[in-house]
Order: C-alpha cells, then structure tokens, then sequence
C-alpha cells in the first residue's frame, strides 16, 4: 500500500498531538522553562502562591505579599478554582505546570476545533483535521501562550459553536432535549471560561455566539430564493424558538456555578482603581495598526512581532478560506463563518475603526483593553473556512479521478468550480503582500507605536511567499510554469494534471511551523531561571527566620521597595555564557540573562514565589486597589499615575522618609548604574554612593545613621556649593570638628589629624548657600583604601549587582498612636497628609466623622503582633490612655476585627489602612478576614452544582424516554 494511503487511514485526530509535540518539541521533550514576559513576573508567582495554599488545604483569600496587601482569591486571573489548574499545581514545579497547562489546552483547542468544523459546516474528519491545526496551532493562539489564562480560556471557544450548532441545527429529537443540553454545555463552557480567569475571552465568545447565530438568519435571508432557502428558514425560525432559552439557562446555571468566584471578583471590581470602566483612549489601546495588517496575517520568516498583534496563518490557508467563502451560496453554514472573520478584524483595529469609539462607551466593552484580542474570532473563523476550502479542493479533486464524461449532469452542475475564485483569491493575496510595501512608505511618516514599531518583510519572506503562490497554481490548478526560450519573457504558464490535495496538508504544516518559529514558546531557557537564588532573594530570605524554617510566622517580612531597573550588567555574565553558550539560542540566553536580573531586583510579583512582601506589586487586570493608588500619589510627581501598581517606572529618586517609614518599607533595593568612581585626591580613586543626596542650609545639620568600623584618615564628598563642616567622634573619644576644603579633583575633603575609627558622624551646613552632598566616602590614605557610606537613615546590607539598603528609622507593621483626625473623604485625608506640618509617625487621619483625639505620646504604649497569617492577624497592645491602632495593612471590606473577643468597628487610616480605636490597658486585637462575598459565594456555587446535576438526570431520563418512545 502506498504511504499517502498508510497515512489517511489514521484517524485523523491523532496527528493533532503528534503535530503539537512537533511545534513545542522543547516545551514537551525538555526541561526547559518558559522566562520572560508575564508568565515570568506574574502567572508563576501567582501560581506558586495558589500551588502552596492548595498543598496546605488552605483557600487563599488574601494576599499579603503585593500592593501592601490586597485580595487573593477575588483577583480572577490567578483561576483559583479552575478545575484544570489542580492537578498540574498538586503534582508540578509551577514552571512545568505552566508547560503542562499550556500543551494541554492547545489539544483542548484543536479538538474543539475539529469538533465545531463538523458540526457548523459539515467537514469531514481530514478537513475538520486542518481546521483544529490552523487555529490550535495557528499564529494567534501559539503566540498567547504567555497569557496563560487568556489561552486557557480560548481553547474552549470552538467549543461554544459545537454545541450551537449541534442543538439549533438539529433537526430531530425532542426540543426540550435539545434546549437543555444546549443550556447544560454553555453553563459548562462559560464556567470554565470565567473561572480561567480571563473576563475578556468569555465576553469576546459571548459577542462571537450572538454574532454566529444573527448571521444564520443573514444566510437565509440571502439564500431565500436559491434550493436551500425553505430549509434555512425552517433553521432560521427553530434556532430563534431556542436561543433565547437556551442563553437564559446556561448563563444562569454558569452564574451559580461560577458564583464562588465572580462575588468576590465583583466586590473587589468594587474597589479597584478601575472602578467604573476605562476611558475610550484607555479601551482602545494596543489596537491593530492597519500598517501591520501583512504582518499581522502572513507569517513573516525569521521575524517577530508584538504578540498581541500576531494572528498569521498560511497563504495556503488563506486562499483555501477565500475558496470557500466565493461557494457561500453552495455551501450551509459559510456566511457565519464569514461573519467571525469580519468581526475579529474589524474589532481588531481598534481606535483606527470608527464603529470602536462608540462600542469603547458602551457597557461591556468598556472594561477591556487591547482589541487586538478579536483576533482571536478572526483566527477561528479563518480556520473553519480553510478547512472547508480543502474540503471543496478534495472534492473537486476526488470526481475528476473518474471520467468526467460519464458523470451525470447534475454532477457536474454541483462541481466547485474553483478557477475563478482561486485567481480572485491570488490577486487578494498578492494585494495583501504589496501592502507591506506601502505600508512600509507610509510608516515613515505614521508611525505604528513602541511596542510594534513597523518593520518591513525580510527578502527571505518574499521570496518563501511567491514559491508557496506558484505551488499553489500547481496543486491546485494543475498549471505550471515552464521554461520557453521561443517567448519573449520566456516562460510559459501551461495546463498539466492538478495534483493530490493531500499535499497541501504537510504544505501549510511546513509553512505554519517555520512561520511560528519566532514566537516566544520556541525560546525557552534553562530552568535555573526560577529555581536559583540570586545574592539579593537570598539576603533578604535569611532576613525572616520563617522563610528560611517555612514555619508559621509571628511576624510579618519586612516590606522593602525595589526602585532598580535592569539596565545594570550581571557579574557573573561571563560565567553564564561559558556554561549556555553551547546548549542555548542567543535569545534563550538572552531570556535567562533578563530572568536574573528580575530576581536580582526582585521585580514585580516575584516576592509571591519566595515568601517576601513588597510595598507595590504589578497588574494590568483589576488591581491595585483604589486606596493604594492614591497613596503612592503622595510620592509620585505631579500629574502622574499608576495604572498597573509599579513604582520605579514612575520614581526618579527614593521617597520621602515618613512614607517609608509609614508604609513598613524596610528595605530599599537599587542599583549602581548611578554611582561614581572619582579621584579624590593623594593618589586614591575611591567609589561613592550617590543613592540618598542630602542638601543642607545655613544652621542644618543631619548625622549619618550608621558608620562602619573603618580606620580612616579623611571623609571625602562629591557635592555641590560651598562645603560645609563635620563633626566626628572616634570610638577613642576624641572629637572634631573639621572644616570640608574642596580639592583640585573637585572633590570636597575634610582631613583627620591621625587615623581614627569613627563613632559618630554629623554633617553641617555651611555658612551661606547650600551644600549639596550627593555622596561620601570614609578614606585612608595610608593603605589607598576607602569606606563610601550612606547618607540618612539607612544601612547597606548587601551590595553586588544591586544594592539593599536598611531603612533604620522605619515604623513596625503595628503600632499605637495618641493622636488622630477625622476627615469626611478620601480627598480631605491625602489633602491633610501633604501638610508640611503634619506627622505620620505621631498622627492618623481616619476616613468618616468623629472627634478629633489629641493626646500626650504614650512611650510605654506597647503593640505587638503575635501573630501573622495572609487571613488572621492578632496583636496584643498595652498602653495608658486611649489610643489607635495602626496596622498598615491595606484596608478592604470584609476584614473583621475584635477586641478581647468583642467585635469592634475597623476604620480606614491614612487613606490605605487599618486602625482600631482602643480604650486604655491591655487587650488582644484579632483581625479576620472573611469576606460575605466569599461565603455567599460558596452558596450559590452549590445551588448551582445542584441544577447542574439535576439538569444533567432530566436530560438522560428524557432521552431514555424518547429512545423507548422511537422504539415503540
């Protein structure tokens, strides 16, 4: 038997994964990981955070490690309770449960595919096969793998349209059979989509259903003349009779199902600084750029583009999708399809599509950003058509294999004939091509954004584009190009006999997976990317005791602020290079260099996946809270917001003390990028620390925190303006004051009269003017060696790539003050904070009406936590007289507190935290939280497991039923 004929009596749903392991070889096959982008800074940690809490039998409702505290549970894209995050995060290391969940739901999605090909267009198994390969394995879906919850959620899109189209198309049974299975698969799908965790993608599928089902009455009214026409009517009229109950059912079942999630969600929706919807400009960002519509369509070879953007396929695909629409008349099903096609790429475009500006004001819509995402619709439907375009070209083919004379006339009537449209369809490609020339003129003058700067197809590409053109005249046309030196452009384009149409399947699975080799899952790296511990994770780890012992704390981590970026050069560079050069790519070393130096900043979200906890956090879903937005404005400049939490894209310099102080912010990371070598004179080149400048008056003076037991001979300063003096007492017991002389290296020094070790160092203005000191330098010149020191309160406690600085001064996570204000809004409380003369280490400003408290400073006053859970917090206090309690973690409906078992009212302080008014003595304060959403949640959840369960019996009772009946 021939190989081809070998190879077609597989089922052909068995290449889906044998093609999947092909395309994510590495992902499947390796160890490697997956260390860049969001599933790097933010779905691991997630993850691993979920991962623990699950491993302990613990629901995580609230997180304490970002944003200084914020829900858990209620953020929906962590997908909590999805069902399929389970196993891999019982049984998986979070990188590889990530690989897992990502290879799993690619399968999911091409056997939706397969499954939505049959029944909505009537393919048969090798068409429905190429349907599942281009969307499973298509541009756009492969190139979200990074958004894992975005991908999990899109694998069951396909499967809405098969069970549409399995209930509304058919044409016997009992209806109310048909409408409740149709309820009972979309109360399934929608609640694994929203419990996927991404609100966007079961939105998009529910506008995709509405828009699938208004196209059928489209198609019958088109087709009302034509022999189909009585038979669309009757589809036309039986899908209306259902719909409606059909999408009331399953919404409703999906709404309880998915309750324990969505109640939370919504309440935390509630809070968030999105409240309320986007702004236009805001929805309508990373939009399509109609510039990068060739590149966003065609696989260009051996370049990349900005993934949201990235929705290629084939022009083998493309043509056998354009075939397919020109038959919509001769095939059931087509104009639907059609309808997707042109939704998604209409949608996609974004701010340059006019229909957007008013759907961005619209409920729905005006909560996602990033159109771009409707490619998604796009990417399906082309699927469906080119799997039926092969379909038709298989057809065609399979009766021209008998002699065409002795066909019957209405057979040959219903022939497709494919000639025209395929030339139709060459010339809308090579437009499409000739659009990258132009596109590549105009992007001179318009330009088509930062995160997708316009680059043109490479030559490479070009070239791969007409072979694969002239291929396609062969297989599918039978026409050929042939050498003819008798023509004046001697070639000559001839008829010959069309070949197999099974050569275009290991066509476009050739031309799909070299077009998809620049998609971020084929540069994987080593898995040390996660699993290693950077000096910086480490020091701060070896910091808490409870990290290092993984036992129950008592106290809670120090919160630190990382205000580093990456622009630094790892040390150990050349020791990475010498040990991946010969097992990774370029970019794999590249993604491994960039993870390191997240874990040595420890950037966003990473202090999830070790136990730390960080003054911000990053997302770009529903957090940060409100609250925390605006009390990162007290120290952001002016006119400047945080949208997704991050404060060093926005800080150019470290903030002020008492907001470090106030918001627990232990420790401060940065890096040397803005440090100095400088000659400072007798010879000696010494390093200076110019993290915290210090500008000082005529009369002031400040003393520097912490002086390491050095044996110097001169303080060194790099400043500005007239130097002043320094006062120094030595652990001997001398003292000085010594004058600071400025140098002929520009450099101000103040020389000691022998080599002393000092004890204390306080620095004074000078006479006039202001002395500028941006850093300072202990040196001993009798051994050339130096001790560069830290202006302020702070203490360096570790130094390599970065740095981490103590913050000496900073308040505890609990305390007690005597003093507090009431204001009667959120405005008024920043408005009273931003006083100069107000004191956040000695007063509170609490959210309501009240009396004000001013009271004498309690010094014997005592707060201290006893214990410290993300749900539960206890703190036993002492005091006098009456005082507040100020826990400065964030404050969110559903936190309870008592005191001495006795429920007491928690207000909102200093804009973002929790205070507990206390009469005087000794009490035991418990904070819980246990939010109603939640609990009431849980309840709804089990009313709708129990009509899910009960709808499920009725339905296979009744189909017994009939099936006895039909026996009868």
């Amino acid at each position: 038997m021939h190989w081809l004929e070998r190879l077609k009596r597989l089922p052909p749903l068995v290449w889906l994964p044998v093609l999947l392991g092909i395309f994510f070889n590495k992902m499947a096959f390796s160890n490697l990981i997956l260390a860049r982008g969001d599933t790097f800074l933010y779905f691991y940690p997630y993850w691993e955070a979920a991962a623990e809490a699950l491993r302990n039998g613990r629901i995580p409702l609230w997180n304490p490690h970002l944003f200084m505290g914020v829900p858990f549970l209620a953020n929906s894209q962590v997908g909590f309770f999805y069902p399929l995050n389970w196993p891999v995060w019982l049984l998986l290391p979070t990188p590889y449960a990530v690989n897992a969940s990502i290879l799993l739901h690619l399968l999911i999605a091409g056997v939706g595919a397969y499954l939505a090909g049959r029944r909505a267009l009537g393919l048969g198994r090798w068409a429905g096969l190429v349907t599942a390969v281009l969307f499973a394995l298509g541009g756009y879906l492969t190139a979200q793998v990074e958004h894992i919850n975005q991908l999990q959620g899109l694998a069951w899109m396909p499967w809405f349209l098969w069970v549409a189209a399995r209930v509304f198309r058919s044409k016997t049974g009992n209806r109310w059979v048909l409408v409740g299975q149709g309820a009972f698969g979309f109360a399934l799908l929608f609640s694994l989509q929203l419990l996927a965790g991404h609100t966007q993608t079961s939105f998009i599928t529910g506008i995709m259903l509405i828009v699938w089902g208004t196209a059928h009455g489209l198609e019958k009214w088109l087709l009302r003349n034509s022999p189909h026409g009585l038979g669309l009517a009757f589809q036309w009229r039986r899908f209306y009779r259902r719909l409606p109950l059909v999408l009331l059912m399953g919404g409703g079942v999906a709404v309880l199902l998915t309750a324990v999630q969505l109640l939370p969600t919504f309440e935390l929706i509630q809070q968030s600084s999105r409240q309320g919807g986007l702004t236009p400009n805001e929805v309508l960002s990373f939009s399509l750029h109609p510039l990068l519509l060739n590149r966003a369509l065609l696989p260009a070879y051996g370049q990349s583009l900005f993934s949201e953007y990235v929705a290629i396929l084939p022009l083998t695909a493309l043509l056998l999708a354009f075939l397919a629409v020109w038959q919509w008349r001769q095939w059931r099903g087509v104009v639907p399809a059609i309808a997707l096609v042109v939704l998604g790429l209409l949608l996609a475009l974004g701010i340059f599509n006019p229909l957007n500006w008013l759907l961005a004001r619209l409920p729905g819509f005006n909560l996602f950003r990033v159109p771009a995402r409707w490619l998604a619709v796009y990417g399906l439907g082309v699927a469906m058509l080119a799997g039926l375009g092969w379909q038709m070209v298989l057809d065609r083919w399979l009766v021209r294999q008998r002699d065409w004379r002795s066909l019957p006339m209405r057979v040959k009537e219903n022939l497709w004939h494919l000639e025209r449209p395929f030339r139709y369809g060459i010339w809308l490609l090579i437009g499409l091509v000739a659009w990258n020339a132009i596109a590549q003129i105009v992007a001179a003058f318009v330009p088509t954004g930062p995160e997708a700067p316009f680059e043109a197809a490479n030559p490479g590409t070009l070239l791969v584009w007409l072979l694969e053109m002239a291929i396609l005249f062969a297989l599918i046309l039978g026409q050929r190009i042939r050498y003819a030196p008798e023509n004046r452009l001697r070639f000559k384009l001839e008829l010959a006999q069309p070949s197999s149409p099974w050569l275009l399947l290991p066509l476009m699975g050739v031309l799909l997976f070299l077009g998809t080799r620049t998609h971020p899952y084929n540069n994987l790296t080593t898995p040390e990317a996660y699993f290693d511990l950077r000096p910086p994770l480490a020091r701060l780890i070896s910091e808490n005791q409870c990290i290092q012992t993984q036992a129950t704390c008592d106290q809670p981590p120090g919160r630190f602020l990382s205000l580093s970026d990456i622009f630094f050069d790892v040390g150990d560079q050349g020791e990475i290079d010498t040990i991946y050069s010969d097992q990774l790519t370029p970019q794999a070393q590249y993604d491994y260099t960039i993870a390191i130096k997240q874990k040595e900043i420890i950037g966003p979200n990473l202090p999830m996946s070790f136990g730390l906890a960080t003054v911000d956090g990053f997302d770009g879903g529903i957090l940060p809270l409100n609250s925390y937005s605006q009390f990162v404005q007290l120290v952001l400049p002016p006119e400047t917001r945080t949208t997704d939490g991050r404060l060093r894209e926005h800080l150019t310099a470290v903030p002020p003390n008492d907001w470090l102080d106030l918001a627990n912010s232990r420790y401060i990371i940065t890096d040397k990028v803005g440090d100095i070598w400088q000659e400072v004179g007798f010879g000696t080149t010494a390093f200076f620390d110019l993290e915290f400048p210090v500008a000082l008056e005529p009369g002031d003076s400040v003393e520097i925190a912490y002086t390491p037991a050095f044996a110097a001979t001169a303080l060194a300063f790099v400043s500005d303006g007239e130097p002043g003096r320094v006062e120094v007492e030595t652990e001997t017991g001398d003292h000085w004051e010594l004058s600071a002389i400025a140098n002929d290296s520009g450099v101000a020094v103040a020389g000691w009269p022998k080599s002393a070790t000092a004890h204390r160092l306080v620095l004074h203005g000078p006479e006039q003017g202001v002395w500028q000191i941006h850093g300072a330098t202990l040196i001993n010149e009798s051994n050339d060696t130096f001790q560069p020191l830290v202006l302020g309160n702070y203490r360096l406690i570790h130094s390599g790539d970065v740095k981490i600085y103590e913050n000496l001064d900073v308040l505890p996570r609990a305390f007690l003050l005597s003093n507090w204000t009431w204001q009667p809004d959120e405005t008024a409380v920043y408005q009273t904070m931003q006083q100069p003369e107000f004191n956040m280490r000695e007063t509170a400003v609490l959210f309501g009406n009240g009396q004000n408290q001013v009271g004498e400073p309690d010094f014997n006053a005592v707060a201290e936590i006893i214990h410290y859970d993300p749900e539960q917090v206890i703190v036993q206090t002492s005091s006098s007289q009456p005082q507040l309690l100020l826990l400065t973690d964030a404050f969110y409906p559903g936190w309870q507190v008592t005191v001495d078992g006795q429920p007491a009212e928690m207000r909102q302080a200093d804009g973002l935290f929790r205070g507990v008014q206390l009469p005087e003595g000794e009490h035991e304060v418990i904070f819980t939280f246990a939010p109603r959403s939640f609990q009431l949640g849980w309840l709804m959840t089990a009313v709708g497991l129990i009509l899910l369960v009960f709808l499920g019996t009725a339905l296979l009772i009744m189909q017994r039923l009939d099936a006895k009946r039909i026996e009868r």
